[in-house]
């Protein structure tokens, strides 16, 4: 494998984002019952480019193309992680735990307390994934009300509410 450089994401990387995530969600094909994550929608290049614009959203690159992005809204309370792709032939590598490491940087250098995201409870690459990166699972009579808004959204849109998390990482 190359050498993988971590960056802030520009205008140029956020075309190759939708794919990389199509790539990603391959990793569901294997997962009875969440198949036709693989074929869900993604986010748009143009909606990633809100964040990119913040510098809010990293790429990492192998032989200078993108492989790997995470991308990421600023909020009072934390940072929230809303999409970490890494494309499925360079998974398992450590990139996506660097993208996330890379995220955490930005959040304590700029005062932000801690990181949030939302995920699979019982998928080795989602809750205990972020649990080895020191991440703590919220349970509901924990959730503040933006966590639950979230999830809730999630279920809305056709995710099994059962199987999903919020998490938090503070700084």
């Amino acid at each position: 494998m190359s050498e993988i450089l971590i960056r802030p994401a520009t205008s140029a990387d956020a075309a190759s984002f939708p794919d990389i995530e199509r790539s990603a969600g391959e990793a569901f094909l294997a997962i009875p019952g969440l198949e036709w994550i693989a074929g869900d929608d993604v986010m748009s290049a143009a909606q990633h480019q809100i964040y990119i614009d913040e510098g809010t959203a990293w790429v990492a690159l192998s032989d200078n193309r993108p492989v790997g992005f995470v991308t990421a809204a600023r909020h009072d309370d934390a940072l929230h992680i809303l999409e970490l792709s890494v494309e499925s032939g360079q998974q398992g590598h450590g990139i996506g735990r660097r993208l996330m490491e890379t995220a955490k940087a930005h959040a304590s250098t700029h005062g932000v307390p801690a990181l949030s995201l939302t995920t699979f409870r019982d998928l080795p690459f989602n809750e205990r994934f972020y649990r080895k990166l020191g991440y703590r699972t919220l349970e509901t009579p924990a959730l503040p009300q933006r966590l639950a808004d979230i999830l809730q959204a999630e279920i809305d849109n056709g995710l099994p509410g059962d199987r999903r998390c919020a998490m938090r990482l503070d700084i």
